[in-house]
């Protein structure tokens, strides 16, 4: 994994609120979402998220000391 496991769970939980909010910027700009294009949009964006932690070398996240 490219991180540990609890900071996906933080950056998942983190990301809700903006999908959420991804409906009334559309709105702003003019494109009307409907709940169920909303689910759809968040579920990829989470899911996007989750493949990209999921797929990785195992090479450390970079937080090990050097030397």
């Amino acid at each position: 994994m490219r991180i540990d496991p609890a900071l996906l769970l933080v950056v998942l939980a983190l990301a809700v609120p903006f999908v959420v909010e991804l409906r009334t910027v559309a709105a702003w700009v003019g494109v009307d979402l409907s709940l169920v294009q909303t689910a759809v949009v968040g579920i990829a964006i989470l899911g996007a998220i989750v493949l990209w932690a999921v797929t990785g070398g195992e090479e450390g996240n970079g937080s090990e000391p050097m030397g």
